[in-house]
């Protein structure tokens, strides 16, 4: 799981990558195994509200972003959750102790393929970033 470019694994796909790597098993063993480290905290499971389980390397907490259309995901830092859930406890008097959340929409690469193309003007084209935006 660390040797390849994926953040989270499907159990499908852990076991197509082991196939790749010429290791023979059987997608209950791959469960199993799964379950396993799950339970040794090497792992956690992480759901992606795309029906299927999903797997990463335990580490510290963060969020997720899906993209809906190719299913890429990055882990994103909680930092600017904190300041809500403060709100939420103050508000609701709950002490909260965890969260899980996933955000989706569509990653760079996916714009970029998918966007459409530039109406054709004889006006010159704008370049550079608008003023005060950042990269």
């Amino acid at each position: 799981m660390r040797a390849r470019g994926h953040h989270t694994w499907s159990l499908e796909e852990l076991h197509f990558e082991l196939g790749t790597a010429g290791v023979k098993s059987d997608f209950s063993s791959v469960f199993r195994a799964m379950a396993k480290l799950e339970m040794e905290g090497q792992v956690r499971r992480v759901e992606l509200d795309d029906g299927r389980t999903h797997f990463e390397m335990t580490s510290e907490h963060h969020d997720h972003l899906r993209c809906s259309r190719c299913g890429e995901v990055a882990a994103v830092p909680c930092g600017p959750v904190a300041a809500a859930i403060e709100q939420m406890e103050a508000l609701t008097g709950f002490a909260i102790s965890d969260h899980r959340l996933v955000l989706t929409g569509t990653c760079l690469r996916c714009q970029q393929t998918d966007a459409p193309e530039p109406a054709r003007s004889s006006a010159p084209a704008v370049t550079g970033r608008l003023a005060g935006a950042s990269a």
